[in-house]
Order: C-alpha cells, then sequence, then structure tokens
C-alpha cells in the first residue's frame, strides 16, 4: 500500500525540448479573426450541470463492471478478448478500458436503457459515417517554431511521425471496439505559423468542412484559435495545447481535451502542497548559508502572454493563498520573448534580491531557468528554487540547460512520471506486445501515444451512436487508472479529484530535487550530468488530495530514485497473448 495516490504525467510525454517550442506561447488567445479579418464571437459552452449528465447519457454502452453488479453478465457477448476477472481489456496497460458487449457478438446488442441496437447510427457527427472515423494529425507548418526543431532530430521527420500515428491508429482499431468503423489518419498541412490566430482559424475551417473530420490531434504551439474554432465547428481537438486553462476547455466543451493537467490544476495542486509543508518555516535548502535561517520569504515569477491571457488564474490563487494568510513578498511576471529572456531576468532577479526573497517560485517555460539561475550567479544571489511542474521545467533537458550551482537547490513538483528506460513506457510495451518489434517513431511514440490511446478510449466507451456528448459520457465513464511510479493516474469528468469538471487526463505530480552529480540520460536518451531525483521512490500525489509529508528527506540520496531499470510492481500487468490479427503473432 502505498502512504498517498500516485503519480502525475508526461514522462512518456518525452521529447522535452520539443516543449521549448511548445511552451512559447503555450496560452489561450481569447479573441480569433476569421478570413475575411473579422473577429468571430467567443463560444459559450454548456453548463456545469449539463455537463455532469453526459456519463448518464442512455445511448451509453453496459460496462463490464455495471453487468457484473446487475448480475447481468450472462446477458451479454463480451467477446473473446476480455478479462473478465479484471473486467477490462486483456491488453498489457494499465489503461487498459472496460469491457463493453461484443458489436459482432453472438448476443443483441443493447445499450444501458435496454435497448437493443442493431446499427451504429451511420453519420452520427461530423467526420463520422457507418464505416469511418475522419481523425485529422495537425503538422505544423514551416514557419511554426516545432516545424524547425525536425532538422536539429528533437522530433520525428514528417513522414516518420505519421507513419508512426499510422501504426498505432491501425492497433487501436484492432485493440478497441469501434462498432463496426474504423478510424481513418488524414495528415494535415497546416498553413499558419504557429501563432497568428488568423491563419490558425483558416486551418481550422478547412479541417472542419473541406475534411470534414471528427476530431484533430496536435494544433499550433503558439494559438488556440485552432481548437477554438474547431468548437465551433463541432470537431473535436486532442491535445491541441499544452497550456489551456480550465475556463478555456469549459468554454470548448465537450469538444477540447488534454492530456496533460491543466494550469489551474497543476498550480493550485502545487500551491497547496507547499502551504501545508514549506510556509512558515527556514528556507533550508537555499544555497547561501546566511539565508538557510530565514523564514521563507516567497517570491513568485511567472510567464504571461500579450495580450494577458492568465489573469484570472492569478487572481484566483491570491484570493485563495490570502485567505490562508499567505502571500508572496513579490509576484513579477515575464514576457515569453525569447529575445528579451536574458534582459528580464536581470531586472527580475534583482528584484528578488531587494526584496529579500528567500525561495523562488517558477511557474514558467524551460528557458527562463537556466537565465534566472545565470543572472543569480552574477549577481551573488542564492535562494532556494521551487518549480511547479509547468509545461516541462521539470524535465532533465531542461534542468541540464541552468546555472548548476544554483539548480543544486531546486526542488519542487514535477509532471513528469519517475524516470525509466523510453522501452519501459505504457506505449511502448503495448506497441512491443501489438507488433513485436521496436517501433520506428521513437520520438512520435511517447508524445503521441498517450493522446491516441486517449482517442480510443473515448470513441470504446461511447457506444455506437458516436457524438461529442457520446465521446465525453464514455470518457467520463473511463475508471480512474495508473497511478504507479511509471504510469500517470488518469480520469476525466467529475471523479472527486477536483472541483471543476475535467477535460484532460493526469491527474498528480510527484516531489522531487535537482541532483547535480548524477550521470545518466535525459528524456531523449543523451547522457549527461544533472538529474531529477523523484522523494519518496516516486510515488505521486493527486493534485486535489495533498497531503503533509516530511521534508525533511529531501536532497537525501537514500530516500529517492532517478531512473527506474525495470517495470515498478505498482505497474506491472497481466502477461496476455497477443490477440489475431496482430502483426507479434508470425513473428512481427
Amino acid at each position: 500500500s502505498r502512504p498517498w495516490p500516485a503519480m502525475s504525467p508526461v514522462r512518456q510525454y518525452g521529447p522535452v525540448v520539443l516543449v521549448l517550442v511548445l511552451l512559447v506561447g503555450a496560452g489561450v488567445v481569447a479573441t480569433v479573426k476569421g478570413r475575411d479579418g473579422t473577429a468571430t464571437a467567443e463560444r459559450t459552452g454548456p453548463s456545469t450541470e449539463e455537463v455532469s449528465t453526459y456519463a448518464d447519457d442512455p445511448r451509453l454502452p453496459v460496462y463490464h463492471s455495471a453487468a457484473e453488479e446487475a448480475d447481468t453478465l450472462d446477458d451479454h457477448d463480451w467477446g473473446d478478448r476480455c478479462d473478465t476477472e479484471t473486467g477490462r481489456l486483456a491488453i498489457p496497460s494499465v489503461y487498459a478500458p472496460p469491457c463493453v458487449p461484443d458489436w459482432d457478438g453472438d448476443q443483441p446488442w443493447v445499450n444501458r436503457s435496454g435497448e437493443t441496437v442493431t446499427h451504429n447510427g451511420g453519420a452520427t457527427a461530423n467526420g463520422v459515417s457507418e464505416d469511418t472515423i475522419k481523425v485529422v494529425y495537425y503538422l505544423a507548418g514551416e514557419a511554426d517554431l516545432t516545424a524547425s526543431f525536425e532538422a536539429f532530430g528533437i522530433l520525428d521527420p514528417s513522414d516518420v511521425a505519421v507513419r508512426g500515428l499510422e501504426e498505432l491508429v491501425e492497433m487501436g482499431n484492432e485493440i478497441y471496439e469501434t462498432y463496426g468503423r474504423r478510424v481513418e489518419l488524414i495528415p494535415f498541412q497546416a498553413t499558419g505559423d504557429g501563432k497568428e490566430p488568423g491563419p490558425a482559424q483558416a486551418d481550422a475551417v478547412a479541417v472542419a468542412e473541406d475534411i470534414g473530420a471528427f476530431a484533430s490531434i496536435n494544433g499550433p504551439s503558439q494559438t488556440s484559435a485552432y481548437q477554438d474554432e474547431l468548437a465551433r465547428q463541432g470537431v473535436l481537438c486532442i491535445q491541441c495545447g499544452f497550456g489551456t486553462p480550465d475556463a478555456t476547455y469549459a468554454k470548448n466543451a465537450p469538444y477540447a481535451w488534454g492530456y496533460l493537467p491543466s494550469p489551474d490544476q497543476l498550480l493550485f495542486g502545487v500551491f497547496d502542497f507547499g502551504v501545508a509543508n514549506l510556509h512558515g518555516r527556514p528556507a533550508e535548502f537555499a544555497g547561501d548559508p546566511a539565508i538557510r535561517d530565514q523564514d521563507r520569504v516567497w517570491g513568485v515569477v511567472h510567464y504571461e502572454q500579450d495580450p494577458p491571457v492568465y489573469g484570472d488564474i492569478k487572481e484566483a490563487a491570491e484570493a485563495r493563498y490570502e485567505a490562508q494568510g499567505v502571500t508572496a513578498q513579490v509576484t513579477i511576471s515575464y514576457l515569453l520573448d525569447q529575445a528579451t529572456l536574458q534582459t528580464q531576468a536581470q531586472a527580475i532577479v534583482g528584484r528578488l534580491k531587494r526584496e529579500g526573497v528567500t525561495s523562488v517560485v517558477l511557474v514558467g517555460d524551460p528557458l527562463m531557468p537556466m537565465y534566472l539561475t545565470q543572472q543569480a550567479t552574477l549577481q551573488d544571489y542564492h535562494p532556494e528554487w521551487l518549480i511547479t511542474g509547468t509545461v516541462f521545467t521539470d524535465a532533465t533537458a531542461t534542468g541540464r540547460l541552468t546555472d548548476q550551482e544554483q539548480w543544486a537547490h531546486a526542488f519542487g513538483a514535477s509532471a513528469l512520471p519517475a524516470r525509466a528506460a523510453p522501452q519501459l513506457s505504457p506505449t511502448w510495451l503495448l506497441y512491443e506486445w501489438w507488433y513485436g518489434k521496436e517501433p520506428e517513431a521513437q520520438k512520435t511514440l511517447p508524445l503521441f501515444g498517450p493522446v491516441v490511446q486517449m482517442l480510443f478510449l473515448g470513441i470504446h466507451m461511447a457506444g455506437p451512436e458516436l457524438t461529442a456528448e457520446t465521446f465525453a459520457g464514455g470518457l467520463f465513464s473511463y475508471p480512474p487508472s495508473g497511478g504507479g511510479p511509471t504510469t500517470p493516474r488518469i480520469s476525466f469528468g467529475l471523479q472527486g479529484v477536483f472541483e471543476d469538471v475535467d477535460y484532460v487526463g493526469v491527474d498528480d505530480f510527484t516531489y522531487v530535487w535537482w541532483d547535480a552529480e548524477v550521470e545518466g540520460p535525459d528524456e531523449q536518451n543523451t547522457d549527461g550530468k544533472g538529474m531529477w531525483t523523484y522523494t519518496f521512490g516516486g510515488r505521486r500525489l493527486l493534485l486535489g488530495q495533498v497531503p503533509e509529508v516530511d521534508t525533511s528527506v529531501l536532497f537525501d540520496p537514500d530516500q529517492g530514485v532517478t531512473m527506474f531499470d525495470e517495470i515498478p510492481e505498482e505497474d506491472q500487468t497481466p502477461d496476455y497473448e497477443p490477440w489475431a490479427p496482430a502483426p507479434s503473432l508470425e513473428g512481427g
């Protein structure tokens, strides 16, 4: 048994330097312009009351656990791919979905309302027909920052990435119940530069109207105009942004979905942890011995865009913690402008030092810690550095960019699972089980494998009448899964973790500190010096339920782990045999 729930997001979202790109503007643009340059109206999403009914939709399937509870298991044909002991599909994944009645089974297919369904309904939504579900894979335009990273080997070349996605989709079509349909992956070459709202909106219109897609995977790196327009067009957008706030998900519901925690979920969970475990105590981990005996004086450094987009989160956080008697000595925002980050860092460090800040809380992008720590050394300022796990600031690859003497005093929350070799990640293991070989698209697999799995989870759980609402109802009905050291705990909807409706997968985080001396591979398998160490054996904390813990074990090598060389017991799955038509049955 573990003392608290479990882990957190994204180690498998691997290529971290990619996020140096995705970060630079991983925010939300409130107003976008149409093809004619005129502003389009804001979309207002459904009410919480309406959304909360999605999981009770009578069109959804009967899940194995419900049939077992009602003693009606024999009324349905569960097929030969259901593990009747667990009630989930017999695949080697902690995220295996609940079994649903076999659409092609020997018994009539009955939905949860008791209605016998003999046809999948054909064109039930945009991009859906009797036989296919059209899903776009968004390929960044040449001017988008993400596209340039192919040249540096950070991302797979586009053709390799597309083949990797196609393999994941083909595997999904065979593993999950799709009710007589097959997902058709359609690569879409974007025309925008990743930051201008107008071209992003035009691309979304093309995806919705010209291609007629049900969903898009991926989107522009620096604007939410793409997913905003897709929502207006009635098209799902899955993991189309890495910094989408809860308010934007709610506005675009039930069309916008993500895998990583939203900024709201992550920051409030991490800040609650800090208030419970660090506030009112000496800054014992500071680099300057003179600071270590002082009670912590907080300084918050956070990124922002122009125009500002995170004001509501900031105001909510200030009100939340002022009510608990906790305030920051200084709160400083900076713009995600790579050309001026160094200059901004110089001014920020100067102010933090003048204000007597002992503990710097970073809510930013992966590049700013590099500039801040360099400037801190130049200005002879040696505080505690606390990370909050915002968009890959908790990656080993980005930690190595910082001033190592400064970063040796960094600790906090991580959005990454405890590290393990890429070959031990859930997506890689499932791929090898099915195909009997190593993947070609090794950089695409960890990044988009969980996203493709999320798409198929929603389809599998939705039933034959596939719509945005039944897709949402299916995900909201998916039981919380994962939570071991190397597998994020994921859930959706109203599962008791967050006050608001949850449109993203990962629910948890882990407590980490930076070991500047240890050597090993980063997220791209590049060996080097300096790695994050996961305290308490990599165990995870639910973002919505933060306990008090013993912080004295921080920076104690005997109390942490930097990398697992085998799958932890909590993350292991039964050793199932592959099914036909798995290529692995024929030797791969």
